[in-house]
């Protein structure tokens, strides 16, 4: 079942929530979200703010578990087995998937980064009052000199 592109149109009493918004708000509808004996996967990464967490109302009563990831290093149980090489191959073989093409909403040329980036900063808002969009931006490089030579 694909997930719901956002959380009002998400099933209720899900046994995995995964949350990436990087907001009190998200988290707190990430654990209304979540089922009896499910568990809240929070991906945000939040920097040294504080954040207010709702660990009262149906916290404890539906003994949900709170987990977080850090991508900076590999779980003690599996550190033998996966190592940097390893690690990197499987990213690298997973971003030819044709299935992460979805994700990418806007691109452009190099010559065009430092306008990118600007607007990513501080995107333009629409008449809707919504930001513009973007999830991934492609950034196309030139081909290599050596490359257009033998072309």
């Amino acid at each position: 079942m694909p997930a719901s592109p956002l959380p009002a149109a998400a099933t209720p009493d899900a046994d995995l929530v995964v949350h990436t918004s990087g907001t009190a708000a998200g988290l707190a509808t990430a654990l209304q979200l979540a089922g009896f004996e499910a568990t809240v996967l929070e991906l945000s990464w939040y920097g040294s703010r504080a954040v207010d967490v709702p660990l009262g109302q149906a916290f404890h009563s539906r003994r949900l578990v709170l987990k977080s990831s850090q991508v900076g290093s590999v779980a003690s149980a599996q550190r033998a087995r996966w190592s940097h090489r390893r690690r990197l191959t499987l990213a690298l073989s997973l971003l030819s998937d044709p299935v992460l093409d979805g994700l990418i909403t806007h691109g452009s040329p190099f010559a065009e980064l430092p306008q990118v980036l600007a607007g990513l900063a501080c995107p333009p808002v629409r008449e809707t009052g919504s930001e513009n969009g973007t999830l991934c931006h492609r950034i196309d490089y030139p081909p290599a000199p050596e490359a257009q030579s033998r072309a």
